[in-house]
């Protein structure tokens, strides 16, 4: 019996060590010790592989010390987390972030993640490159043992998170990681390259392994966000999603197919990526929940050709106030080629997609490279396929891009490209418009402005399709103005007046140094527009655009800058009932230039002007009443009286004593409704008036009262019946 404890003590104690319930585990690789416990900041463990095999439960931290830097080591590590609890991975103390250098590992990433979910991640800084951060591996040539040797490349990422077999895995949050010198495989095959399918790695990988998963798996991604992460000096790829499974169009007999293994609520924001090989990202298999949004990428494509951005097996998926530039897909010397180069690429399956407020300059190509065709390999219904359709790029800027500014490459039946500004300064000679005259194309060109200061001979030119291939093309309300080549389209309302931008061609880097593009006042691009139903609603500078009224030409959609100002309208407001420090919107027009807002005549605490219809204002101390705005032409109330409220006071409750088995009735007073609840917060509602008879009770229990006054509720007081 003895000899069986021990046994199953020992048995226990091994259990105990794979699966950690310790809400923390501290890891410093500078002061810490693989015998210490790992779970206070005094007794840390030294090396991430002291992870491997913990399964690591909901609501745990693992931190990683400040300043400790790691090699050839990963973070990975067993166990998910669940909704409302998930596993957090980042640093503690102070100085720099923590660096894992995975010194060329291979076949995973540094930080890895298999079949788990509820998994949050930041803080971080990752390497993968067999000789460490040198630039000079980099960017070098494309295959071992030919004359663009790239003996260095291999299967490397920086984060990879895989799943098969697994359904649906969701909330993987990457959030301020720090990710760079990701020596992978240069490439733009789906063969293999040095052990390795180039567009599979580089910085960020996000995918359902094709060789692994089955057919009734369906496994996908929900809730993912991959926000305000560095991400440089990477091959092949900055970032990529993926469903190596999910090869189905977004559409026609294999909508079903794709929209069980879509990626849904996926967002990608406020990165900054650069000095990338190929593309900064791969956005596939994502739908109308996924956003692309304020990304900086530049410096891409520096070892073959790629565009800056692009979608595949995707359906109305929004990519916006994303700024490109510096992509060298046609001038680098290691691969380049005379394709790919633009900012943004609809590529294979890609339905719907809207490609909106963005800035793309100095690139090798423009804006819009459309290859939004069914697919290469899966066409069964001919090209194009119906389902091609309303890929949208509009209110974006192109400034001194180069090739072809839009390119409808394969067959499409819709793309709808409107309210755009290209400038073309001197002495470049792009296409303006671009088709592939072996392809069918449908596409409708409305209410762009074209700036056009190439020299006649030389300059920017359109290079319509010719082929036997049918373009149907739809091109109206566009001005047209500079160097008029002869082989400028017919539009039945053109322009070719000066458009009157406030300051054209002097944009820099990021997106407000594009102001010089908005229009001034007595511009005939104002109001000279066509009406567009969906039209997005907002410009690239946030004014709404009406759909009842011609809107601009251009991407500006105000009334022209030094307009006169016109007295403000109020059409509505809301909430219509608050209390101090509440936010309110208020709506209507003519709000530009607003000098005050009062409420029953007090000022409010603050406002914004959002755009020249919106304003949001902070609620102070001040009483019921009119909302005023007032501009330097005067002032307009609301038609309607907005409700100030104050919180009320808590209730006050007596506690009574009755006899088990009895019922017992509580009251309370206060200065508005009372109603009754069975726990502090949330809980079930048990009644309303100033007393409450509790059901008949054998032990003690608690009641709790809340007052509520005009909307505006305290926070609820106990009574106990003992």
């Amino acid at each position: 019996m003895r000899y069986q404890l021990i046994f199953v003590f020992l048995f226990l104690f091994a259990i105990s060590l794979k699966s950690k319930s310790q809400s923390t585990l501290y890891i410093d690789q500078v002061a810490g010790n693989d015998a210490n416990t790992g779970t206070t900041i005094g007794a840390p463990w030294k090396n991430l592989s002291k992870l491997y095999n913990l399964t690591i439960t909901a609501g745990s931290s693992i931190l990683l010390k400040a300043g400790s830097v790691w090699g050839g080591q990963q973070v990975k590590f067993k166990g998910s987390g669940t909704s409302g609890s998930p596993i957090m991975v980042s640093r503690y103390g102070t100085g720099a972030n923590p660096i894992i250098n995975g010194n060329g590992l291979t076949g995973q990433g540094v930080v890895y993640l298999y079949n788990q979910q509820y998994i949050e991640i930041s803080n971080l800084e990752i390497t993968n490159a067999p000789n460490g951060a040198i630039n000079s591996d980099f960017f070098v040539g494309i295959n071992d043992g030919n004359s663009n040797n790239n003996p260095l490349g291999a299967d490397r990422r920086g984060v990879m998170v895989a799943i098969d077999n697994f359904g649906t895995a969701s909330h993987i949050y990457l959030k301020n990681l720090n990710i760079h010198h990701i020596k992978g495989q240069l490439g733009s095959g789906s063969s293999s390259v040095n052990g390795a399918i180039p567009k599979r790695t580089g910085g960020i990988y996000f995918t359902v392994l094709g060789s692994t998963e089955t057919t009734n798996a369906k496994s996908r991604f929900h809730d993912v966000l991959i926000d305000s992460c560095n991400i440089n000096y990477c091959e092949n790829i900055g970032l990529a999603l993926d469903n190596e499974w999910n090869v189905y169009y977004p559409g026609s007999t294999e909508y079903s197919n794709w929209f069980n293994r879509r990626f849904s609520n996926i967002k990608v924001s406020n990165n900054v990526i650069h000095h990338i090989g190929k593309n900064a990202m791969i956005i596939r298999c994502t739908d109308s929940t996924g956003l692309i949004e304020k990304n900086v990428c530049y410096e891409t494509a520096l070892g073959t050709t790629g565009n800056t951005i692009f979608t595949a097996r995707a359906k109305g998926t929004v990519l916006q106030y994303n700024e490109g530039y510096y992509n060298r897909a046609t001038t680098q010397n290691i691969d380049p080629g005379n394709i790919d180069g633009s900012l943004y690429d609809p590529d294979f399956g890609s339905v719907g997609i809207v490609f909106q407020y963005s800035y793309s300059h100095d690139n090798s190509q423009g804006l819009y490279w459309g290859c939004n065709t069914r697919g290469a390999n899966n066409n069964t219904s001919g090209i194009p396929d119906p389902g091609d359709t309303a890929c949208t790029l509009r209110y974006c800027i192109s400034q001194n891009d180069l090739g072809d500014l839009v390119y409808l490459n394969y067959s499409s039946a819709g793309n709808e490209i409107y309210n755009n500004v290209f400038y073309t300064k001197s002495g470049l000679s792009p296409n303006i418009i671009h088709e592939n005259g072996g392809n069918n194309h449908k596409y409708n060109f409305y209410n762009n402005i074209i700036y056009n200061l190439s020299s006649a001979s030389s300059g920017a030119d359109y290079a319509f399709g010719s082929g036997s291939a049918t373009q149907t093309r739809n091109i109206s309300n566009n001005t047209f103005y500079g160097n008029h080549p002869s082989s400028e389209p017919s539009d039945p309302a053109k322009l070719t007046s000066n458009p009157n931008f406030v300051s054209p061609g002097t944009a820099t880097t990021g997106l407000a140094s594009a102001s010089g593009y908005k229009l001034n006042y007595g511009s005939p691009c104002i109001n000279s527009g066509k009406i567009i139903s969906r039209n997005g609603g907002l410009d690239y500078y946030s004014n709404v655009v009406s759909v009842s009224t011609a809107p601009n030409r251009g991407c500006y959609q105000g009334p022209g800058i030094g307009a006169p100002v016109s007295i403000p309208v109020i059409t509505s407001f809301t909430p219509g009932t608050a209390t101090a420090g509440t936010t309110i919107t208020i709506t209507g027009s003519n709000f530009n230039g607003t000098t005050s807002v009062l409420i029953g005549g007090t000022a409010v605490t603050s406002f914004t002007v959002i755009n020249d219809n919106t304003i949001t204002a902070v609620v102070g101390n001040g009483t019921t009443g009119y909302i005023t705005v007032t501009n330097a032409q005067g002032s307009t109330t609301s038609a309607n009286i907005f409700n100030f409220c104050s919180a009320p006071p808590g209730p006050s409750v007596n506690g009574v004593s009755v006899c088990k088995g009895t019922a017992a009735t509580l009251t309370a007073s206060g200065s508005g409704n009372i109603t009754w609840y069975d726990a502090a917060t949330g809980g079930n509602r048990v009644g309303s008036g100033t007393s409450y008879t509790t059901p008949v009770l054998f032990t003690a229990t608690t009641y709790y009262a809340q007052d509520s006054t005009c909307a505006i509720s305290n926070t609820r007081t106990a009574g106990r019946v003992s």
